[in-house]
């Protein structure tokens, strides 16, 4: 029997792995420049300028990187910047992050493979730097070409020298960096250098302490854009709307919002608020998360030409200066993290919701948004490894889903005063209806005017005859109202209970499967899975019940209603550990429809059992009081969720008003028109109107005297 044989080897790599490396680990030109630059930062350099020499010229280009930071020695340059991966910046197991040598600030750079952004930009590239206090300068040759073909990494010569000082001897540049790139990879277009420089000019946040690092873009090329330089700061200040919040390590954020029109002064408006921001699906069980705190701020504006004329007095400010730099953009430590806020880049899906609730949700196209993160607050949002990015990690998802609900608050509070505008400005569908109305009202009366000499007591009837028709219209748009309004309210209503009952019917099909595939018939599973058909089943009958027509006029007992309400939703709070119960104080008879109302009900039992989820199991609890009220009735769903916080109810009941990140916000809008159409309407209730009640979201429909 042969003898087993043991050794050991080690892992080479051919020269043409750094091409691959430089190629698919950074993303594109853009990102390779702001790297170089990046490392400016992190070695102290006060200047960089960053020149682009003949970029759009076929051979002719070069782009050099010059800073102004403590530099290397022939020593560090062989045994660091020439090394993949280098440990001189990266974190240690303690995640924390390592500073920059004089005047400490966090390094950028952490992975060692930023310098492969070179090779991104050219073949050729010549690094020239003279470390601080020394005097010499040290001139590296990397020729990528010969990087190609079938060598060895560590067969492949890097040409060095040492020589006196030549680049680096200007007052203000005694040490430093230096980088030069040529033999481009790619002629660069009018677009790519626009985007390379605003790119440069927006690395740093607006409001970072960054005051003594400064990018001095230049472009030497006869495709140079005119991009002004701008005062990010006065420029935000002429947004409509503004948004200034810190959420901390609880996922609470609290927040200043401010609205400002300049030609209606009167509707401006501040508000300062503390609210728990965590949605209840991903933080549910009071889960905290598990990214650190950050901040962030949002600035929007309207974009139809008569607002943009009222807020910069020309329409071409928006296009040349807003648009260019709108998006949600993430600085971490003062520095821009690609690509967030780029405009292929809709990190927030706010595209999809806007198309999905125009109302509410902001375009990308309107907002500015700059998210600050640091490495001291957040280690564990890390770098992917070509830079693009974070790793999507679980503190990623927990920064990602609160900064999407941060916007959310934005835009809720937005909203009420996009509505008021609108308002003023008539741009409402009931102002437009009012101004075609009266318009051809008056051309009428014109008409009969011209064509015959009428007396004062003619012209009296016909203005009548006029108002009547108008009020004649009001009441069949109104009787029109209601049918559409049934029609909308079963269709949202009809899709609370139906994830339930798919829920019940795959749970039921996995267990039949098994049973049959396994071949054994066990007595348990077979009553699990009957169980489940019989709930699915219950739930089945009562959505068929709320769709049988019925009477929309006839007395019908509440209670009737909070229980049909209750069974179809009965199973969902069961299985999300809801104790809920009905607390009947007084029998209560109202006119109208018990279908319409057991809708009402379902939209306020479906926001508490939503936001409930995010309170710890054994706290969540749900009371449905009934009960007589200011010589009429009153039906309150009481929880022990998070509450209404500073909301309204005319602010709750807007059409598209809604804090959940996936919300149509139609339910509260719904549940108070059919509240209207019995008489009655929405009110937010305290202990002070009805005793007993639970300490979260307290929301009561109140009935008129007639009720009993």
């Amino acid at each position: 029997m042969q003898a087993a044989k043991k050794g050991q080897a080690r892992v080479v790599a051919r020269a043409r792995l750094m091409l691959l490396l430089g190629e698919q680990l950074i993303t594109d030109e853009v990102a390779a420049v702001s790297e170089l630059v990046k490392n400016s930062y992190d070695a102290d350099a006060t200047k960089v300028f960053v020149t682009f020499f003949h970029v759009s010229e076929p051979g002719e280009g070069r782009i050099i990187i010059k800073d102004n930071g403590h530099g290397m020695t022939l020593q560090t340059v062989l045994s660091s910047w020439l090394e993949l991966g280098t440990l001189s910046k990266a974190r240690g197991s303690d995640l924390k992050p390592r500073f920059s040598e004089v005047k400490k600030r966090v390094c950028l750079g952490e992975k060692g493979l930023g310098r492969l952004a070179v090779h991104k930009l050219g073949r050729l590239t010549e690094l020239v730097t003279r470390r601080l206090d020394t005097r010499s300068e040290t001139k590296l040759t990397l020729d990528w070409n010969a990087f190609e073909g079938g060598a060895f990494l560590e067969d492949i010569p890097v040409e060095w020298e040492e020589t006196e000082p030549r680049v680096f001897v200007d007052p203000g540049f005694e040490s430093g960096t230096q980088i030069t790139i040529s033999r481009l990879q790619r002629v660069w277009s009018q677009d790519m250098i626009a985007r390379a420089q605003r790119s440069l000019m927006a690395m740093k946040s607006p409001f970072a302490e960054l005051s003594d690092f400064d990018i001095i873009v230049k472009i030497e090329d006869m495709l140079a854009p005119d991009i002004p330089l701008l005062d990010m700061v006065s420029l935000l200040d002429t947004a409509t709307y503004r948004f200034i919040g810190e959420v901390d390590s609880e996922g609470r954020i609290s927040y200043r919002y401010k609205f400002h029109r300049p030609d209606f002064p009167e509707l401006s408006r501040e508000a300062l608020r503390t609210r728990d921001i965590r949605e209840p699906q991903h933080f549910s069980n009071d889960r905290k998360p598990v990214c650190g705190p950050f901040s962030l701020r949002f600035y929007a504006w309207d974009l139809a030409f008569q607002d943009q004329k009222a807020v910069f007095g020309q329409t071409e400010i928006y296009k040349e200066v807003i648009r260019p730099n709108t998006g949600v953009k993430v600085f971490r430590d003062g520095f821009r993290v690609l690509p967030y806020g780029n405009p292929d880049n809709d990190w927030l899906s706010m595209d999809l919701e806007r198309v999905r609730r125009f109302e509410l949700h902001l375009s990308r196209n309107q907002i500015i948004g700059v998210i600050d993160i640091s490495s001291k607050t957040n280690p564990l949002l890390l770098d992917k490894s070509g830079r693009e990015g974070l790793i999507d990690n679980d503190p990623f998802q927990d920064f990602h889903s609160l900064v999407k609900t941060g916007l959310g608050s934005f835009e809720a509070e937005r909203l009420p005063d996009r509505t008021k505008l609108k308002e003023v400005t008539g741009r409402t569908r009931d102002e437009k209806l009012d101004r075609e109305i009266y318009s051809r009202n008056m051309a009428l009366v014109s008409k009969i005017i011209q064509q015959q000499k009428l007396d004062g007591e003619t012209r009296i009837q016909i203005e009548k005859l006029i108002s009547e028709t108008r009020e004649a219209l009001d009441s069949m748009l109104g009787e029109r109202e209601l049918p559409l309004l049934v029609a909308a309210s079963i269709g949202l209503t009809y899709m609370m209970p139906t994830h339930e009952v798919r829920r019940d019917l795959l749970e039921a099909m996995k267990t039949l499967r098994h049973m049959r595939d396994s071949r054994e018939i066990v007595p348990n599973q077979v009553e699990s899975a009957i169980s489940l058909l019989r709930q699915a089943d219950s739930t089945v009958g009562g959505i068929g019940r709320l769709m049988q027509r019925t009477r929309e006029e006839e007395p019908f007992e509440l209670e009737k209603a909070a229980k049909n309400a209750v069974e179809l939703m009965r199973y969902r709070m069961e299985r999300n550990n809801i104790v809920y119960e009905m607390d009947l104080r007084s029998s209560r008879r109202v006119i109208g429809s018990d279908r319409l109302i057991t809708i009402l009900l379902l939209n306020l039992l479906d926001n508490s059992i939503y936001w409930l989820v995010r309170k710890k199991q054994g706290e969540r609890k749900i009371k449905i009081v009934i009960d007589s009220y200011d010589s009429g009735s009153i039906l309150v769903v009481s929880d022990s969720g998070p509450g209404f916080g500073d909301d309204d109810i005319e602010t709750v009941t807007l059409p598209f008003f809604t804090r959940k990140p996936d919300g149509m916000g139609l339910g509260l809008y719904i549940s108070d028109r059919i509240a209207r159409t019995h008489g009655g309407r929405l009110k937010v209730v305290t202990e002070e109107d009805i005793s007993g009640l639970l300490p979260g979201a307290n929301i009561a429909v109140v009935f008129p005297e007639k009720s009993r």
